[in-house]
């Protein structure tokens, strides 16, 4: 199965238009230093947009009856394809995706084009049936935090259908920051709308090496599910787990941890202790333009 990460940021519908304005290189600097890995792929794909996501995804079961209420009506849940990959996954419950993370090194050699690195988070529903056919597996990502002044990231991902917050980070370079009980810390909240009605995500986690109920298997496969906000287009972002910035040392890291968010689709604020995911960074590449769902499907399924 081929796919997507959260992340939904074909923003790159518009680096297209920008590059094909410019004679020149365009780049955007970075606003302070990441400890993120460089981008290890760039010249491999040089007509494919590529960098570096560094980030936690974390899993959390929320039941089926609330997973029904968020997701639109029309996208059916297929139970059957996560319980296939986790048969020990609770009954009667859903797995939902928590992402935070930050995009690093972002490249487009075919155009000379580089962006500077952004920050974003999301809450994500893998797993949905979009094309009626009981087996094609989509994640819907509609809305999104992202870093404010990443104004061609947030262009983008509105061109695609995406309802974004401009947001800030705490860190504002790196996925997250280690806190002195050796945990780790992330917290984003929306610049508009501010104050009492702010869209706000706040991440900690901490090891979990003996406690691993979702492998990275399984993190691949969520991750790399082709990723949508609307059916009329679908964003092919592969994360790439065999590249130099996931071995060692720096190789994925599992972790336990927990999730305060009022971000859509939930109506109010909610907290999820006791969760599991992982700490890990991996090159990826994304298509230019964003394509259409059921050509997708039908490359993945082959």
């Amino acid at each position: 199965m081929a796919c997507r990460s959260p992340l939904f940021q074909s923003f790159i519908a518009l680096l297209a238009l920008v590059s094909s304005t410019l004679c020149s290189p365009w780049s955007v600097a970075d606003a302070c230093v990441t400890q993120s890995s460089p981008n290890p792929i760039a010249q491999q794909y040089p007509n494919l947009v590529s960098g570096t996501l560094n980030g936690t995804t974390l899993i959390v079961p929320i039941p089926l009856e609330l997973a029904r209420a968020l997701i639109p009506e029309e996208y059916t849940i297929l139970e059957n394809a996560y319980r296939c990959l986790l048969p020990s996954f609770p009954t009667g419950m859903y797995p939902l995706m928590v992402t935070v993370a930050v995009d690093h090194d972002l490249q487009l050699p075919a155009y000379n084009v580089t962006v500077g690195d952004f920050s974003r988070s999301a809450l994500e529903f893998p797993f949905l049936d979009i094309l009626g056919n009981g087996y094609s597996n989509f994640r819907w990502a509609a809305t999104m935090m992202i870093t404010s002044t990443a104004l061609a990231a947030i262009t983008g991902s509105e061109g695609l259908g995406l309802a974004i917050y401009p947001s800030a980070f705490e860190p504002a370079c790196d996925p997250y920051t280690p806190l002195p009980d050796g945990s780790t810390y992330m917290h984003s909240e929306s610049i508009t709308p501010s104050g009492a009605d702010a869209k706000f995500m706040t991440v900690q986690t901490q090891a979990s090496p003996e406690v691993v109920p979702y492998p990275l298997t399984f993190i691949r496969n969520v991750t790399n599910q082709p990723a949508f906000a609307n059916t009329s287009a679908c964003d092919n972002y592969i994360r790439l787990y065999n590249t130099t910035n996931s071995a060692a040392p720096h190789e994925p890291q599992p972790v336990a941890g927990t999730v305060v968010t009022n971000m859509d689709p939930l109506a109010s604020n909610q907290t999820w202790t006791g969760v599991y995911g992982w700490n890990y960074a991996t090159a990826f590449i994304e298509p230019p333009v964003p394509g259409n769902c059921a050509a997708l499907a039908n490359f993945i399924d082959s």
